[in-house]
């Protein structure tokens, strides 16, 4: 995996007591973003939807990719509730 050097993005939920953080990292020349759950964090209330899902040491879980040249706080933080949803964590 290679990432544009300067292209990250913080995504936060922190409603109904959860504090959870993901990072979106833009592909290197790909119009892609990779996001990822930090695993440096308290993810207790999550361990049945991300035990499906590859850790990585450096990253934490890969969680979901979006297909978009430029990710908003805003669409980025709708796909992460999308998937929090999705997985019945909220």
């Amino acid at each position: 995996m290679e990432f544009a050097s300067d292209r990250h993005l913080h995504i936060g939920y922190y409603e109904k007591g959860f504090d959870l953080e993901a990072t979106a990292y833009k592909m290197a020349d790909e119009d892609r973003w990779l996001v990822f759950l930090h695993s440096d964090q308290d993810l207790t209330r999550l361990k049945s939807a991300i035990k499906n899902y590859e850790e990585t040491e450096k990253f934490g879980y890969e969680i979901f990719t979006v297909n978009k040249v430029d990710l908003s706080y805003e669409y980025g933080s709708e796909k992460f509730i999308e998937w929090l949803t999705s997985h019945e964590i909220i």
